[in-house]
C-alpha cells in the first residue's frame, strides 16, 4: 500500500485498510459448507512525473554455453532501472516467441507495481525446453509495458534451441586381473581358469552425440557356476567420448562350461533412457586371453558445432546486455597464498611471420599474469611475461636452459616454485614423434633448429632443481591452427593426417613436484573461446582459481581439484563449438596450488 505524506488521506487509506482486513475474516456459505472470502488488493496508481525506464539483460542456461537444448532451463534476467522523476507504475513483462514449439515454456507475464526513482528491480523469465524441443532459432520479443505508457524500448533475444542429442554408450573392452589383493589364481596369466576368484576391468564409452546422465551398470548371469558378488553400480554422468570403468570380481567352479563365451551380460541405463546398451555378452571366455580394448574417437555432429549462441538485439540506448553465462575471468581474487621465492614466465604467441595467428594467445598471457601474482602467489617482480614478438629467435634456450638460461640465475634450488604459463602453436614433426613449441619468426623447414622440442622444455625445467615446477599448455599438438566459433581450423604442417604420438619426457615419474596441465591430447585441437576472447583451456582455468575449482568447500584448491574442474568443463564446452577437446594431466593430484 502506498502512502502520501498527507495527514487526511493517510486516515482515510487506514479505515479502508481496517475495513479490508474485517472483510477477510468474513465467511460465506457455498454449498452449505463455510469458506473464506478471498479479496485482491490493487494497487493505486496516480499520474505525476514521467519514469525513465533502462534495461540490462543477460541470459544463462544450465550448461552455460549459450544454446538451450532439451531438459534445459535457461533464464532471462531483466535489470530495470528508473533514471526518470516519477515511479513507474503497474509494469507487466511478457516475451513472444516467434516460433510455435510446444516443447519451450517461457514463464512471462510477471507485474512489478511501483519501480520508484533511482531504483532498480531484476526478474528472471523461465526458458524451459522439453525433450522434445526443435531445432530452430527463436526471435523472442521482451516487452516491458507501463501502466500510463512509459514503456521500456522493445528488445529481443535471438536464441537457438537444440533438439535433444542421444548418447550410445558402447563396451570398448576388458582386462582380466588375476594377481594381487582379492584374486586368487591357480594360473597368473592374464586369463580365467575354473576355480579361480579375478577381478574383471570394463571399459565402457559413451560414443553418442550427447551426455550419458546418472549412467548405471548391470552385470548378470544365467550360469549358476559362476559366482558374482556384486552385479550393480552407478559411473555417473559420461561425456561425449568419455570412457570409464567398470570393476567386479567373479569366481567361475569347476562345473563351469568352457565352451565359448561365458553367460555374463552387462547392460548400462541412464537417466534419459536414450542410447543404453542392453543385455551385451561379455567376450569372457575360460583359458582365454581378451582382446586389447578399442577406445573410439568420436566426432562432433558438424550441423551442431555452426549453431549461434543466444544474442541480444536492441536499437536503443537505454538498454545493455550480456551473456550471464560467460564468467568474468578479468578478475583475480586475491587469496591467502604467498610465495616470496617463486618465479613465473608468460608466453603467449598469437602472431606467427610463417604460420596462421592463434587466436587470442596474447591476451590469455595478459589475463593470466595477474592470477600469477594474486591467487598462486608469486611476487609481480618475479613474473616475467612475453608476448609476440618478444618471442624470437632462440627466446626458449636462452630463458630455459639450466646452464645459462636466465630462469637459472632467479633459482634458489630446493626453494624456488616455478610456475609457467605458454599459450600459442605447437608444432609437431613431420613423422609426428616429436612436438615442439615455436617461436614467432620460426619456419616449419628448421623446426629441428627453430624449435623447441617439448621433452627438451621439461628436462630443463626439472634441472633447474627448483622446489616445485607447475606448467600450465594452452596449446595442441596436432598440427592444426587453434580454431574458434567464428575461426576456422587451418593446417599448420605440410603432411597431413599425420598419427601425433610423441615419446615425451616424463619428469612428474620420478619427481613428484612437477605438474603438467595441458589443453588436449596430442592427437586434438586446443580451441579458442569467442565468448571470452582467451583459448577455451585458459578461460576455466582462470575460472577454476577464482575459487569454482573447490570441489570440497574447504577453501583451499589442489591440483586434481583445478584439473577435474578444467576437464569436465572443456569436454562439455568444446563439443558445442568444434569437436571434443580432453585436457590432460601430470603429477600430484594432492598437491595444494592455493588457499583462500
Amino acid at each position: 500500500v502506498y502512502f502520501e505524506l498527507n495527514p487526511m488521506k493517510t486516515i482515510s487509506t487506514l479505515f479502508v485498510i481496517l475495513f479490508l482486513l474485517g472483510q477477510l475474516s468474513a465467511q460465506k456459505t457455498i454449498s452449505g459448507k463455510s469458506a473464506p472470502t478471498r479479496i485482491n488488493i490493487q494497487p493505486s496508481f496516480e499520474r505525476g512525473n514521467p519514469p525513465n525506464l533502462f534495461a540490462k539483460l543477460s541470459f544463462d542456461d544450465d550448461n552455460k554455453n549459450g544454446i538451450l537444448e532439451a531438459n534445459e532451463t535457461a533464464r532471462l534476467i531483466l535489470t530495470i532501472t528508473n533514471k526518470g522523476k516519477g515511479p513507474a507504475q503497474g509494469l507487466k513483462i511478457s516475451v513472444k516467441d516467434n516460433t510455435n514449439d510446444g516443447a519451450l515454456n517461457i514463464s512471462d507475464g510477471q507485474q512489478i507495481s511501483f519501480v520508484y526513482p533511482g531504483k532498480s528491480v531484476t526478474v528472471s523469465v523461465n526458458l524451459q525446453a522439453g525433450m522434445f524441443i526443435k531445432s530452430a532459432e527463436h526471435k523472442l520479443e521482451i516487452n516491458v509495458t507501463e501502466h500510463f505508457g512509459y514503456d521500456m524500448d522493445p528488445a529481443y533475444l535471438m536464441m537457438n534451441t537444440n533438439e535433444f542429442q542421444s548418447p550410445k554408450l558402447a563396451f570398448s573392452g576388458l582386462d582380466i586381473i588375476d594377481i594381487g589383493d582379492g584374486t586368487t589364481a591357480l594360473n597368473e596369466d592374464g586369463q580365467i581358469q575354473p576355480g579361480e576368484q579375478v577381478k574383471v576391468k570394463l571399459m565402457v564409452q559413451n560414443i553418442g552425440q550427447g551426455i550419458s546422465k546418472n549412467t548405471s551398470y548391470s552385470i548378470k548371469t544365467t550360469d549358476a557356476n559362476i559366482y558374482i558378488p556384486t552385479t550393480t553400480g552407478n559411473v555417473g554422468d559420461l561425456a561425449v567420448g568419455e570412457v570409464k570403468e567398470i570393476w567386479f570380481t567373479m569366481s567361475p567352479n569347476k562345473r563351469v562350461s568352457n565352451s565359448g563365451n561365458l553367460p555374463i551380460t552387462l547392460s548400462l541405463s541412464n537417466t534419459d533412457s536414450r542410447g543404453e546398451l542392453s543385455s551385451f555378452q561379455l567376450p569372457l571366455a575360460i583359458n582365454k586371453k581378451p582382446s586389447s580394448p578399442i577406445i573410439l574417437k568420436v566426432e562432433a555432429d558438424p550441423a551442431r558445432l555452426q549453431t549461434p549462441v543466444a544474442t541480444f538485439v536492441y536499437n536503443s540506448d537505454k538498454i545493455s546486455a550480456n551473456i550471464a553465462n560467460v564468467i568474468d575471468i578479468t578478475q583475480a581474487p586475491p587469496s591467502k597464498t604467498i610465495l616470496p621465492d617463486a618465479v613465473g614466465i608468460i608466453i603467449g604467441i598469437e602472431t606467427y611471420e610463417n604460420f596462421v595467428p592463434a587466436p587470442y594467445a596474447a591476451y590469455d598471457a595478459y589475463v593470466v599474469k595477474d592470477y600469477f601474482s594474486n591467487i598462486l602467489g608469486v611476487k609481480n617482480e618475479k613474473i616475467w611475461s612475453f608476448t609476440n614478438e618478444k618471442v624470437n629467435g632462440n627466446f626458449f634456450d636462452n630463458k630455459f636452459n639450466p646452464s645459462y638460461g636466465e630462469l637459472q640465475k632467479a633459482v634458489n634450488k630446493g626453494q624456488t616454485d616455478i610456475y609457467i604459463f605458454y599459450s600459442g602453436h605447437g608444432i609437431p614433426s613431420k613423422s609426428g614423434d616429436k612436438v615442439y613449441l615455436l617461436p614467432t619468426d620460426g619456419r616449419l623447414e628448421a623446426i629441428e633448429k627453430q624449435g623447441y622440442e617439448l621433452s627438451t622444455f621439461y628436462n630443463n625445467l626439472n634441472n633447474l632443481q627448483a622446489k616445485s615446477v607447475t606448467v600450465f599448455i594452452d596449446a595442441c599438438f596436432s598440427g592444426e591452427s587453434r580454431p574458434t566459433e567464428t575461426q576456422k581450423v587451418g593446417n599448420l604442417i605440410a603432411a597431413k593426417g599425420a598419427r601425433i604420438k610423441p615419446d615425451i619426457s616424463q619428469p612428474w615419474l620420478t619427481n613428484p613436484n612437477f605438474t603438467v596441465f595441458s589443453s588436449s591430447d596430442f592427437d586434438e585441437t586446443s580451441l579458442g573461446f569467442d565468448a571470452s576472447g582467451t583459448g577455451l583451456f585458459t578461460y576455466y582455468l582462470c575460472a577454476g582459481l577464482q575459487g569454482r575449482a573447490d570441489a570440497d568447500g574447504n577453501k583451499s584448491i589442489t591440483a586434481g581439484e583445478l584439473f577435474d574442474y578444467i576437464s569436465s568443463n572443456v569436454k562439455e564446452t568444446s563439443i558445442k563449438i568444434r569437436g571434443l577437446q580432453t585436457p590432460k594431466f601430470n603429477g600430484n593430484k594432492d598437491k595444494i596450488l592455493v588457499t583462500f
